[in-house]
């Protein structure tokens, strides 16, 4: 029976296997299974969490501070002792830990196939990591199966340490070198005849090129961001013999150009994921370089490589593989070269893409998107401030495996569009955008044709355009027929909205109305009233995470509605919310039981002394914002 429930449970949500847990012993225990768990963050690991610990048998565990007095560790061995059986995945990430503590812990554990030493720098800073032959044989044993491994922001590694820490991790696939001080002049501190991997005191790029020969094709992935690596080490790391990486890290590496990237892509092309971003010396030939030759590319993040342009986009036509793609704040893509990337008609298994900030992108480019890649199902078209009401029409009308949904900073959305009323029909749009430059309609400034006469006098059509009232958009949903509402998206888990600054309350309210959203930004949209919050705290029983920063009209009755209808809520944003009172923080005592985090920042109806109660009355709540509650001053 109970194997039953958990593989029933398996299909559920975090959350939703929470309340599910709720309904019996049998199922609580069910819920238990190692299987269903996820990351557990530990502050401590006192007798009373680890009997909570053993009993869950955790098989994903975050460890967030390690007490070095001996009472501490004997507790956290004797812990392990129980924990370690079903342990696969340890996170140590930012750990005060010593050498003889860590030796200890890890011994244990030996089913272990991750390993996070992320900013653990006093585990390798006196530089006696493993230095005894008998802690190497124990730790060989039980790491043996460790397959990724983070060794990122540690300032201390040296070619000893790592050849150390990797020579107990024998079978690592994945290796993470991210913001680590990595020394490419190896020259310097090796001259001929003296033997590589020896030096305490540096980390040299030709000790980890020995470990990437050594370790051939066992090894998948490198993360190297936000490295001082350039060119002619790219294209040391691609001649290795024996390897074919299957995933490159290179965020924030400045020095990569067009040269070194075009050489690794035409001898590693068993690439499948590739993340570029913020390379900023990657033009279009770079580009040009990943679609030629990496073919079974399934993931490519370019962010912030301004650089590029529609020449090269056009060519991701040739990637049919293409699974995942962000080119945020590329400010020279247009929508005709994105349509011809994206949109030319090669069926597409695109289902993640993150455009925000490319502000060029109209209207013409989102409607052919919708209708060439419908299994999207995470878009992000944040700050695209030329796009309207057709998108959004055409999203709810066509998107509907859309799990996450980003409009922030769209300014030219309207309830028109949230309702997808029927005169928003986009195939009447084309003919219009399709004789504008670069998919941009001719009567915008930025064409820029000499001659031509922006503000000719309208003929005809004058009366169409005029605002409608709330009561003739009543109308029109009350008349429409098939109206595709943003409601049309029933599996959407994260809405963004935040600063659509036309949304009122009749759009918001008979939109937003989705069981399974869990997410939900609505910062700085300033029309909305009470009203909207009544009703989606009444539509939406799955909130979570809430963002109402900036919501100037809302009043305590809004926030007692949302938090009495959401019970799960976890995370709320109130802050600059000047009509809010201490009622406000009593709501929230009373309600959210499951709050962990709270921003009241500027809130001036509220008063720092009630703050400070409500922290210390709910354990449960991790962080707290209260900059400038009541106009008191910053705390």
């Amino acid at each position: 029976m109970s194997k039953v429930v958990s593989h029933m449970l398996s299909f559920l949500s975090v959350s939703d296997r929470k309340e599910a847990a709720l309904v019996n012993t049998a199922w609580y225990e069910a819920s238990m299974d190692p299987a269903l768990q996820r990351d557990v963050v530990v502050k401590s690991l006192a007798s009373d969490v680890t009997n909570g610990l053993i009993r869950r048998k955790l098989t994903h565990l975050v460890v967030n501070h390690v007490d070095n007095s001996t009472a501490s560790i004997n507790e956290m061995v004797k812990s392990f002792e129980y924990l370690s059986e079903c342990l696969l995945s340890l996170s140590l990430k930012g750990c005060n830990i010593t050498e003889g503590t860590f030796v200890k812990l890890l011994a244990l554990c030996k089913n272990l196939t991750v390993l996070d030493l992320t900013s653990c720098n006093s585990l390798f800073m006196s530089g006696n990591l493993l230095d005894r032959k008998s802690d190497v044989s124990g730790l060989k044993e039980s790491l043996q199966h460790v397959k990724k491994l983070s060794l990122a922001s540690i300032r201390f590694l040296s070619d000893v340490s790592f050849n150390r820490i990797l020579s107990v991790c024998q079978n690592v696939e994945e290796l993470s070198l991210a913001h680590a001080q990595i020394t490419f002049n190896s020259g310097t501190y090796y001259p001929p005849g003296i033997k590589v991997g020896t030096n305490s005191a540096v980390l040299t790029f030709h000790t980890i090129l020995d470990f990437v020969d050594r370790q051939g094709p066992k090894l998948k992935s490198l993360n190297l961001s936000r490295t001082t690596i350039a060119n002619c080490h790219l294209s040391e790391l691609a001649r290795c013999q024996n390897i074919a990486l299957e995933e490159l890290i290179l965020v924030g590496c400045r020095e990569i150009t067009d040269s070194g990237l075009g050489q690794f892509c035409r001898q590693q092309k068993s690439l499948q994921k590739l993340d570029i971003s913020i390379c900023t010396e990657i033009t279009d030939s770079g580009i040009a370089a990943i679609a030629t030759n990496l073919t079974q590319l399934r993931s490519l993040k370019a962010n912030k490589c301004r650089q590029i342009t529609d020449n090269s986009v056009k060519l991701f036509k040739y990637m049919p593989l293409l699974e995942s793609l962000e080119l945020s704040e590329c400010y020279e893509l247009f929508s005709k070269g994105m349509i011809q990337g994206l949109c030319s008609g090669i069926q597409s298994k695109l289902t993640h893409l993150n455009l925000s900030c490319c502000s060029t992108l109209t209207d013409y480019f989102v409607v052919e998107l919708t209708k060439a890649v419908p299994s999207l199902v995470h878009l992000d078209l944040g700050s695209l401030f030329n796009i309207t009401d057709i998108s959004v029409h055409a999203i709810a009308k066509r998107l509907k495996y859309l799990r996450f949904l980003r409009l922030a900073w769209c300014k030219e959305l309207s309830d028109k569009g949230l309702l997808g009323l029927d005169e928003l029909d986009d195939s009447k749009y084309e003919t219009h955008v399709l004789d504008g430059h670069n998919g941009q309609c001719r009567c915008t400034r930025r064409h820029s044709e000499q001659g031509s006469n922006i503000f000719k006098k309208p003929s005809g059509s004058g009366g169409k355009d005029k605002k409608m009232s709330v009561g003739d958009l009543e109308a029109m949903v009350k008349n429409g027929g098939d109206l595709y509402s943003l409601s049309n998206l029933s599996g959407l888990r994260t809405l963004d909205l935040s600063s659509c600054s036309k949304f009122t309350d009749f759009g918001l309210k008979e939109a937003i109305k989705f069981k399974e959203l869990r997410s939900l930004s609505l910062g700085m949209v300033h029309g909305m009233t009470n009203e909207s919050i009544f009703a989606i705290a009444r539509n939406n029983p799955s909130l979570e995470d809430v963002h109402l920063n900036q919501c100037i009209k809302i009043t305590d009755a809004a926030v007692e509605a949302l938090t009495s209808k959401c019970p799960r809520l976890a995370h709320l944003d109130v802050s600059s919310c000047d009509r809010l009172t201490n009622h406000t923080l009593y709501y929230v005592q009373t309600n959210c039981q499951r709050l962990r985090h709270l921003d009241v920042s500027y809130c001036s109806g509220m008063t720092s002394e009630a703050v400070d109660k409500l922290e210390v009355s709910m354990t449960g709540l991790h962080t707290v914002h209260k900059r400038l509650v009541g106009g008191t001053g910053t705390r």
